[in-house]
């Protein structure tokens, strides 16, 4: 496995868990459980670094809004 492999399932996977992560504190919400603080710290932080770094969130960021008149 090439190493331009590797790094396009770490970032899909990346967007994946964030999306998952952010479900599953409006689920908490919506239920009125307990949200640990350090996944509320987590999920901003992985939002931050996957908008910042992530090249494969830019490109279908770039596909679903680039192209709006």
């Amino acid at each position: 496995m090439d190493f331009f492999k590797i790094a396009f399932f770490i970032n899909a996977m990346t967007i994946c868990l964030n999306v998952a992560v952010t479900y599953m504190v409006v689920a908490d919400l919506f239920l009125n459980q307990p949200t640990a603080p350090f996944t509320i710290v987590s999920l901003a932080f992985g939002y931050g670094i996957m908008i910042k770094y992530n090249f494969v969130f830019h490109e279908l960021w770039d596909k679903w809004f680039g192209d709006r008149k």
